[in-house]
């Protein structure tokens, strides 16, 4: 079921990768077209994450709910799962981020079931 609603983001216009991580940054299920090391993203996504949590703790702004990264070539988004996992959905530079937190926010209990 994970992998089948991770394939659902794929839908989405510049999206190429819906990847579920651990917190120890280990893959635990991925969707992805083209070529991309989900290993080095999974953990790189997981130090990222518990680096910006750290810094919302430490400024007390609270949980971090989202983070988004843009790049030249396209934006990474990032969010927490639970307190184990993180999705991390990479995008070319046509995506339209609205349309992926939206897809995001909408599929999210959806995620953290099927984990």
């Amino acid at each position: 079921m994970l992998k089948q609603i991770l394939g659902e983001f794929l839908k989405v216009e510049g999206v190429s990768a819906a990847v579920v991580v651990g917190r120890d940054g280990f893959v635990i299920e991925s969707a992805i077209s083209g070529k991309i090391d989900i290993d080095a993203l999974g953990a790189m996504a997981s130090t990222g994450m518990g680096t910006s949590e750290a810094m919302g703790n430490e400024l007390g702004k609270g949980n971090l709910d989202q983070m988004l990264v843009e790049l030249e070539k396209g934006p990474i988004i990032l969010s927490p799962l639970s307190s184990d996992e993180l999705i991390a959905i990479v995008a070319d530079s046509t995506a339209n981020v609205g349309r992926i937190r939206y897809e995001l926010k909408k599929n999210k209990e959806r995620l953290m079931a099927a984990l």
